[in-house]
């Protein structure tokens, strides 16, 4: 009889939740519209960032300008804390003479661009390469210094000029956001490749073994190979070509433009500019600006290149590479469930062995729960991918923010899961042990089904956020969804468009994860179900 009426049970609940079915898809798909419209309206709607004309910044008093921290020696921090480098002596100089004060912009390659845009900063610095994608979004000043691409390599690779580099088994490593790297893709075509966030990553990388070879301004990179004098290496001889770096300024702000130019030709003209080089590079520019373009300056410059200050949205270019992002969120995807999977089997046995486990297990546990709780993940995933190697231990991107991931994830559903094996009443596990059920199916059959009840919405919360972290992955090189918008944006400078698109499909990743899992605990665990 009792058996009968589960049945029946089962049969009502089964009825119901199809009778559900369609509303609750109904209702998913309606958050799903009004989140991507409420992404669109941000970006639409947003007011374009007013660009603060020379007159505004006297009044206020303070230049804001962007410098790269982490680009000795164009700028980094000292020992005193303090930003110092070429960079940082040029906006010094400039302030100065136009008589305001400066406030430093720690902005990384790739954000160079976008904060200009966005008007976080007044002026641009960190070698920023005149180029006509460029020149479509912002406006530069006369020249202040060239910059030579040639290759940073090491005595492991043969190879004596660049063109020797364009092999299949090569893999070449560069920073997101710079002109080279769109460059190399037409110049180097077969080797691989491997981007990272920090100058300083490039030449670890190659210490490593994860690279071969930097191609780039050889004089902004050859001072991190000082941290790996071990290491055997080799500058070529042959440049591939030369460029102008400017200083970048808000597009249609003519006023700043027109006097930093005036600024920029005196600085020129009375050898500052040059000695301030000699200073943080101890030799003269390997090839000098022109005269033509200093001269340039001398009255303001010419008019800018056109356009209204201000930012004008353009989603085509985004829209474009939306299989490639869409790629990148099979790979996010492919992470948070490797990671949780992972993640689920040490929580599991972690739990069994702090609730019935003897006191060093469970001191053991403990400390392991302890010490991956209190420290970011990013940390973790740092000491995987960067110190191992060290030790001999070579862990590939993937794999590494994989296991960083599961290991963090494990402390972290150590204490879910516990929860839920508390949870579970003595007289239920008692009454299997009487039915002579073994460990294994007590686990199965009793166990499992109660902590699932129990702890089924924090586990699927803890899955969504895994799909959230895994865009910690874009730092190590990984090309999931995070890590491809910033390859894109890098190359059509269109970042808040490309993020706006990132966002949503975010979203939609979100939205259906925690679809389907509501789907799956209501249909196999019974969460959600009301009684009767």
């Amino acid at each position: 009889m009792r058996t009968y009426r589960l049945t029946l049970s089962l049969r009502a609940d089964t009825m119901r939740g199809e009778r559900r079915r369609g509303s609750m898809v109904d209702r998913w798909l309606r958050r799903i519209c009004a989140c991507l419209s409420l992404l669109l309206a941000a970006g639409l709607l947003a007011p374009a960032a007013d660009a603060r004309p020379i007159d505004d910044i006297r009044r206020e008093g303070v230049l804001r300008v962007g410098v790269n921290p982490n680009f000795p020696p164009m700028s980094s921090y000292g020992d005193d804390g303090q930003l110092r480098g070429f960079d940082v002596d040029i906006a010094r100089a400039l302030a100065r003479r136009l008589g305001v004060r400066l406030q430093l912009v720690p902005t990384e390659a790739a954000q160079r661009v976008p904060f200009l845009i966005s008007g976080r900063i007044d002026l641009s610095l960190g070698a920023l390469t005149i180029t006509p994608e460029r020149q479509a979004l912002i406006d530069f000043t006369i020249p202040v210094h060239s910059e030579a691409m040639g290759v940073i390599t090491t005595d492991r690779v043969a190879a004596e000029s660049w063109q020797d580099l364009d092999r299949a088994d090569i893999t070449l490593v560069n920073m997101r956001g710079n002109q080279s790297v769109e460059l190399l893709r037409e110049k180097l075509p077969a080797p691989q490749r491997l981007l990272v966030d920090g100058n300083a990553d490039t030449i670890r990388a190659i210490a490593q073994g994860r690279a071969d070879a930097l191609v780039e301004n050889v004089d902004f990179f050859i001072g991190f190979t000082r941290n790996y004098p071990d290491i055997g290496w080799r500058v070529l001889s042959d440049p591939i070509f030369s460029s102008l770096c400017a200083v970048g300024v808000e597009k249609g702000n003519d006023t700043l433009r027109r006097e930093v130019n005036r600024q920029l030709h005196a600085m020129h003209v009375e050898g500052e500019i040059a000695g301030l080089w000699q200073r943080w590079y101890a030799a003269e520019m390997t090839v000098p600006v022109p005269a033509a373009e200093i001269a340039a300056g001398a009255d303001g410059g010419a008019a800018g290149e056109g356009g209204a200050s201000g930012y004008r949205f353009a989603f085509g270019q985004t829209f474009e590479r939306l299989p490639y992002l869409l790629g990148g969120a099979l790979v996010t995807l492919q992470i948070a469930f490797s990671a949780f999977s992972i993640g689920a089997v040490i929580g599991l046995f972690g739990a069994l062995g702090k609730q019935y486990g003897g006191p060093a297990l469970r001191r053991a546990i403990g400390f392991y729960v302890t010490f991956v709780t209190n420290t970011p993940a990013l940390v973790q995933i740092f000491l995987l991918y960067y110190a191992l190697p060290d030790m001999g231990i070579m862990l590939g991107s993937l794999t590494a923010v994989i296991i960083g991931l599961a290991l963090n994830s494990g402390a972290y559903l150590t204490e879910i899961i516990r929860s839920g094996v508390a949870s579970v009443r003595r007289a239920e596990l008692d009454a299997a042990i009487v039915l002579g059920l073994k460990p294994v199916q007590i686990l199965w059959h009793v166990m499992l089904p109660h902590i699932m009840r129990t702890i089924f919405r924090p586990l699927s919360n803890f899955f969504v956020w895994l799909v959230l972290g895994s865009s910690m992955a874009a730092l190590f090189g990984v090309e999931e969804l995070t890590g491809r918008a910033i390859n894109i944006s890098s190359v059509n400078l269109r970042t808040i468009e490309t993020f706006m698109v990132v966002g949503a499909i975010y979203v939609v990743l979100t939205l259906v994860a925690s679809g389907a899992l509501t789907l799956l605990g209501r249909h196999a665990f019974g969460v959600g179900r009301k009684a009767g």
